[in-house]
């Protein structure tokens, strides 16, 4: 996941930059990178169809929760998995790169998801057991009793995440395609490895996806230890770096102003509610065996952010003066160009930039795998489930969720193929929109006050807020993300509405 940052720049597009002519790594590497990624893509699909066989039926539960079997060590991986996109990789460095050492604050954006799971997840995860709910739909049925608060609340949900799809899309044919060098076109990127997503989905379900995800999660700390093996920083290293970084670019070791300071603990905010509601983490947080595997997995992840953002964020400050003198570079540069200078020091160099390579595929598709499974379940249960399909057999809508995976995921590609789409201020939408749902969800499920009327006028008004702001030109009204403020608003909506009417019975 990456979020802007005041002033940070992005290509125009709001996605992985190609490289520039003369940046990319060297052919042999980029066939090399071809050939590692097409080896891995066979090993996922081997895993996918060893799911199949674990399969014990057709209901929407064993297909989209794994038949809510998930162990610690699983969870914990497709957890982390799905948490850390491909842009972490590529883009942390860059901002880092760019900004100086004020970017540390990027690893309490991740930290702040796992601080607004423990609100509410442990809870959640016992109703989930005890009333068989397979999508965020279910729960907020259970609760508010709504089919009014549900729609609406679906429709901002598939909204957010088509776009997070269609950014990952977009990603995998970019990110094929730079890292290669140009030995796989964008079109290849995206069409393959979309194509490999929905092959061992289709045939596994939530197992196959989180017994990938845990492969992919290996792939992400082995990518990482990569980064760190190649920095190769050392005390004294580090110390020098610092003290030529303090006298040839001394913006870049400054104290950030208190502008910039006040967008960030907003995006502190935003990450921290907007990304522990997104659907495809709910349906995790359903899926585990137990609680105690929840737990377990939760208390290893909050140390995660400093491994793995604190890392990328280490790459990028010693690439401040690797880089220095090359002209001017675009921030989805840096790590290409790091990728392409260790490659040429050494064959075991060379052999962890191939690794780095595959890791950041591998983050994407994590992503991608996880959010379509979630579309999919959304689509057939809540949409198609409830109207033209109602009353059909849990077989038949879990046969219908591959159907519809497959022909949203058709429409996608062919959007994601063009390459004048812009995504970035889409991505952002993404975070704010899921910002007026998470009340539903932190609030439902830990205060027996918040009433089903107070529930749906907050989430009402926060979204007309949100976007009244953005028509009227406020994206960052006083430096803070319209979709935040939208939230306050909603949160003090629904705490003013519930006052007023009749407390509702507790959630067990």
């Amino acid at each position: 996941m990456r979020m802007a940052h005041p002033g940070a720049r992005t290509d125009a597009d709001g996605r992985i930059a190609p490289l520039a002519p003369g940046t990319g790594m060297s052919g042999s590497v980029g066939g090399e990178a071809g050939i590692a990624v097409g080896l891995y893509l066979a090993a996922i699909l081997a895993v996918g169809y060893a799911a199949r066989k674990r399969r014990t039926g057709e209901s929407l539960s064993e297909f989209y929760l794994a038949g809510r079997q998930l162990s610690g060590p699983v969870l914990l991986l497709t957890l982390y998995a799905t948490q850390y996109s491909g842009n972490t990789l590529i883009g942390y460095p860059g901002e880092a790169y760019r900004l100086g050492f004020s970017w540390v604050m990027s690893v309490g954006f991740m930290m702040a998801i796992i601080v607004a799971y423990l609100f509410f997840a442990p809870q959640l995860h016992h109703l989930a057991k005890r009333h068989g709910f397979v999508t965020p739909g279910d729960w907020l049925t259970y609760r508010f009793g709504s089919p009014t608060l549900t729609l609406v609340a679906n429709v901002l949900l598939v909204a957010a995440i088509s776009n997070y799809l269609l950014a990952q899309l977009v990603a995998m044919g970019h990110i094929t395609a730079g890292l290669s060098g140009g030995a796989v076109p964008y079109w290849v990127g995206v069409v393959l490895l979309t194509l490999v997503v929905l092959v061992y989905e289709t045939v596994g379900g939530m197992r196959a996806v989180a017994w990938t995800d845990a492969l992919q999660g290996v792939m992400l700390a082995v990518g990482l230890t990569g980064l760190l093996v190649a920095a190769a920083p050392t005390p004294d290293h580090l110390a020098a770096v610092t003290t030529w970084i303090a006298t040839q670019a001394p913006e870049k070791v400054s104290v950030p102003g208190w502008d910039v300071c006040r967008n960030w603990f907003s995006t502190l905010a935003l990450i921290g509610f907007s990304g522990a509601v997104y659907p495809h983490a709910i349906q995790r947080i359903y899926a585990a065996r137990d609680s105690t595997a929840l737990k377990r997995s939760f208390s290893v992840m909050v140390f995660l952010p400093l491994i793995t953002t604190g890392s990328v964020f280490l790459v990028g400050v010693l690439a401040i003066e690797q880089l220095a003198g090359g002209g001017q570079i675009e921030p989805d540069q840096v790590l290409p160009l790091l990728l392409s200078e260790w490659s040429a020091r050494s064959p075991i160099l060379y052999a962890l930039s191939l690794l780095v390579i595959v890791a950041v595929v591998s983050a994407i598709m994590s992503t991608a795998d996880s959010v379509l499974l979630s579309l999919s379940s959304i689509l057939a249960k809540d949409v198609l489930g409830t109207t033209i399909l109602r009353g059909a057999a849990e077989a038949r809508l879990t046969h219908v969720g591959k159907m519809v995976s497959w022909a949203l995921v058709a429409v996608l590609v062919g959007i994601a193929l063009n390459p004048g789409l812009s995504l970035w201020g889409l991505t952002e939408l993404k975070m704010e929109i899921l910002a007026q749902v998470a009340p539903l969800f932190i609030l439902g499920v830990g205060w027996r006050g918040l009433t089903t009327v107070a529930a749906l006028s907050g989430m009402v008004t926060g979204t007309a807020v949100y976007a009244g702001l953005l028509a009227t030109g406020y994206p960052q009204p006083w430096n803070l993300h319209a979709g935040v403020v939208a939230m306050l608003i909603n949160v003090g909506v629904c705490v003013a509405v519930s006052r007023l009417g009749t407390p509702q019975p507790a959630a067990v």
